[in-house]
């Protein structure tokens, strides 16, 4: 940029303070709003998908030939794989037993790792720890007669075992006409060591669940896995709506910013147009003039996007701080794109009304018509 053109690109700047500043915060507003978006776009779905995944698992794993799974197979789901893909599991044993003359569905778990993919299953009272220890649903716990702290036996054919109630079960689905055990408490019982019956598994959702299942398959051919299709199906739609309203959401922000800068740099352009139809009176290139403007929405665009862009870093987490309580990671691409979007718009509505000056003859423009 020469001596002459950098005195005129400051002059105007000067000159019209408070319209660069009015371009300035549009282009501010817009970047720092596609920031936020981006970073809650990725953040908040993330974030999303790891809270719906507390919500109980999305894979089941059953015998697909041979009527029980073996216990120590269940060393390829910490393949490495499989580790990174899979966020948790629980090993079970399903078996009717009677209680009371009744017959009562006994599930045996490990209790350790399935409160890690049920939290939020609700319990009254406490998971059990001990051997003879028991947690029964509520509609069983009813229709058995029992409550917190009674005892019970359960029969399966010549076997018994004494159980005691630590809590009961509130989940509004099949678990709470079960009675829960020790996994190695129920093998036990029905002479059944190291089998299972099913494996439910917690995995992220959309594209990598089905990687996740595909290669479930092949490290593990003796388990058939199955998607939990109501849990699996419902978190990828609500995660592809919320996708699809961040998108809509950036790109009415982009227009409604562009909008902004079209008009002031339009209203800018035309206050002076009589400086720059002397200007090429005199001889001055059109690229010259064209290199002006370009020159002060470059300016403009850098400044309005470095400012958007720490304000939308800013936005992002006071969003995420009040919609989860905690911050949200900032995406790597959200500054980049922010300041390409500043000066790219900046740049882009300037050149828009650069043709329009060019378009107007010198002499007519000079004469006031």
């Amino acid at each position: 940029m020469s001596e002459m053109t950098r005195r005129i690109v400051f002059g105007s700047l000067r000159r019209r303070r408070g319209r660069v500043v009015v371009a300035i915060c549009a282009i501010a507003l817009g970047a720092s709003l596609v920031v936020a978006a981006l970073n809650l776009r990725y953040g908040i779905k993330e974030r999303l998908a790891r809270e719906l995944r507390s919500y109980g698992a999305n894979l089941v794993l059953v015998p697909r030939t041979e009527p029980f799974l073996k216990e120590s197979d269940l060393v390829i789901l910490e393949d490495k794989r499989l580790k990174d893909r899979i966020i948790g599991y629980a090993p079970f044993i399903h078996k009717v037993a009677k209680v009371g003359g009744k017959d009562v569905v006994l599930v045996g778990a490990r209790f350790s790792q399935l409160s890690k993919i049920s939290q939020w299953w609700q319990i009254e009272g406490r998971w059990p720890e001990k051997e003879n220890e028991a947690l029964i649903g509520t509609n069983a716990a009813s229709k058995l007669g029992l409550r917190l702290g009674d005892r019970f036996s359960a029969v399966h054919k010549i076997s018994q075992i004494s159980l005691s109630v630590t809590g009961l079960l509130h989940t509004g689905g099949a678990e709470e006409h079960q009675v829960l055990v020790r996994l190695e408490t129920l093998q036990r019982l029905t002479l059944l060591d190291g089998f299972l019956t099913s494996v439910l598994v917690s995995s992220p959702a959309g594209k990598e669940l089905e990687e996740t299942v595909a290669i479930l398959q092949k490290a593990w051919p003796q388990a058939e896995a199955r998607t939990l299709l109501q849990v699996a199906r419902a978190e990828e739609a609500l995660l592809a709506r919320l996708e699809i309203f961040l998108t809509l959401v950036s790109l009415l922000i982009l227009t409604a910013a562009g909008l902004s800068v079209y008009a002031t740099m339009s209203t800018a352009a035309l206050e002076r147009k009589v400086e720059m139809a002397l200007m090429r009176a005199l001889g001055g290139e059109e690229r010259r003039v064209a290199w002006i403007f370009a020159s002060e929405a470059l300016g403009m665009g850098l400044i309005g996007g470095i400012l958007g862009c720490a304000a939308g870093l800013l936005l992002s987490e006071i969003i995420g701080l009040s919609v989860f309580g905690s911050f949200i990671f900032p995406s790597l691409l959200s500054l980049p794109i922010g300041l390409a979007l500043g000066v790219g718009i900046s740049l882009f509505c300037s050149l828009w009304v650069v043709r329009r000056i060019l378009a107007l003859q010198p002499a007519v423009v000079l004469r006031g018509e």
